[in-house]
This record gives C-alpha cells, sequence and structure tokens, in this order.
C-alpha cells in the first residue's frame, strides 16, 4: 500500500518537477553571455525627473559593444518637451540599458518609446506625433490630397488619404511633424493598435513595416546605424544569442506540454 501510495504522489508531483528544471535551465542559457546592466533604465529616470511636463522620448539610435569581457547595450534619445505650445529638443548621448530593455525595443528605432501627454503617461512605442499632436486641432487639421504618383487614392476625398498639415507654432515643432507626411489611413490603424496596448509600425505595399527600425525611411535615414550594425561582432553575437534563447524556450515549453500531457493520462 506504502508504495502504490508513493508511487501515485510521485507521478502526480514529477510534471511539477519537470517545469521547474525547464525553467532553470532556460534562465541559465540567457544568462551565460554576460551583459552590463543597470539598477534603473534611464527612461524610467528620465519620467521621474520630467514629472507632469509632456513630453515624448524617442530612441534615436542603438548599439551593441563588448566592455571588459560584457555585453554593452546602449540607446541615444531625443526629449521632446511642449512648452507653451512650442516644442523644445534635448538630445542626450550614450546610456546604457539593460539588455532585456534593449530587446523590447529594438524595433522601435525613430518612434516614441515614452510618452507623457494631457496627463497621460504611455511606454509603448509609437510613430512621433501619434497621439498627442497628429490628429489634435490645436496642432494641425487634415487636408485632402489630389492623386498624384505617390497616391492610390481615387479621388481627393478619400479620408483615409488626407494627409496631416501642421499648425505648430515654433520651428522645430514643423520640422518633427512635418519631416514625413502622416496619412489618416496610418493614424486610425495607430489608434486601433493603441487601443489594444500595441504598438504600431504600419506596413507600405512591399510588406515593410512603414514605421520604426525595419522600415525603409529609417534605412534611408539612419545609414550609419545600419552599416554598424552589419559589420558588428558584438551585434552578430547579440542576434545568435537572442535566437539560440527564443528556440531554446521554445524547445523547453514543447517539451514540457509534451511530458504533462503523457502523465496526466
Amino acid at each position: 500500500m506504502l508504495t502504490t501510495t508513493y508511487s501515485t504522489v510521485l507521478r502526480k508531483v514529477f510534471p511539477f518537477i519537470v517545469v521547474i528544471v525547464s525553467i532553470l535551465l532556460t534562465t541559465s542559457c540567457g544568462n551565460s553571455n554576460d551583459s552590463i546592466t543597470t539598477n534603473r533604465e534611464p527612461t524610467d529616470l528620465l519620467i521621474a525627473e520630467l514629472g507632469n511636463t509632456e513630453y515624448s522620448i524617442v530612441l534615436n539610435d542603438m548599439n551593441v559593444s563588448d566592455l571588459n569581457s560584457k555585453t554593452h547595450y546602449q540607446h541615444k534619445y531625443h526629449i521632446l518637451k511642449l512648452e507653451k505650445d512650442s516644442l523644445v529638443v534635448d538630445s542626450m548621448d550614450w546610456q546604457t540599458v539593460n539588455r532585456s530593455y534593449f530587446e523590447k525595443h529594438e524595433n522601435d528605432l525613430g518612434m516614441e518609446v515614452v510618452s507623457n501627454h494631457n496627463g497621460s503617461l504611455s511606454k509603448v512605442a509609437r510613430p512621433v506625433g501619434f497621439g498627442w499632436a497628429i490628429g489634435n486641432e490645436k496642432y494641425g487639421e487634415w487636408e485632402p490630397v489630389s492623386k498624384d504618383s505617390t497616391s492610390t487614392a481615387s479621388n481627393s476625398n478619400n479620408n483615409s488619404q488626407r494627409r496631416w498639415r501642421s499648425n505648430g507654432s515654433s520651428f522645430l515643432f514643423w520640422y518633427w511633424m512635418l519631416r514625413r507626411p502622416a496619412y489618416q489611413r496610418d493614424y486610425n490603424g495607430y489608434r486601433t493598435a493603441a487601443a489594444s496596448g500595441k504598438s504600431y509600425y504600419g506596413t507600405q505595399t512591399n510588406g515593410q513595416s512603414k514605421y520604426g527600425t525595419n522600415s525603409s525611411y529609417q534605412r534611408g535615414k539612419r545609414s550609419s546605424f545600419f552599416s554598424r550594425k552589419s559589420s558588428s561582432n558584438s551585434w552578430k553575437s547579440h542576434t545568435q544569442q537572442k535566437t539560440k534563447r527564443s528556440s531554446s524556450r521554445y524547445n523547453n515549453s514543447s517539451s514540457t506540454r509534451s511530458r504533462s500531457g503523457g502523465f496526466g493520462k
């Protein structure tokens, strides 16, 4: 009777042991490539420092390098601050970030990674100006766009083809809001994504993202970043490590599900 009871308990407990061991192995693999860490992300420090100021933090650059046998992850930021309906821009030098935060925003180059406007703080990445300037009648209006070689609109009254025209009072406001056209179809797509707490990257006719790191706009604007990334051994090592971790998590998860299912019969 005692042997039977022990066997029954073991069958019930074993699946949980497998899960715990899998988690420990995954964590161990994830830490095999040591990286430099920081107690607080720079964006969190900026949030505390800027308080109730209306601002956006834009990811301006990213870098991966080796320092003292550890991987060093870094960001550069632009801080856009609204002061009396004018835009003031501060640029920050390289800031150390944690690997997890770096990976979270690898697709967000040129986008707002933090926004604080109208009393609402958001840490969901979005195109610059979406959610506070573009679509806000205080800062501009939607204007019809006549059909030309770059437009697929059947007529100029198609709302999804309307383009945002800024009336910002400062030169920097105009520069940041008009450096690339914002169309209402993209704004509508952004609002749908934002309602679900997701980032919006848009889609071009060639299937590529319209905003963020993977967009053709960023590839043209930040050619030095992509050249540095493609030639850096540190970047290549980071990409390989990330791929291995993702593969390891997937395989461990599949294995755990299979074993749990077997003991549940």
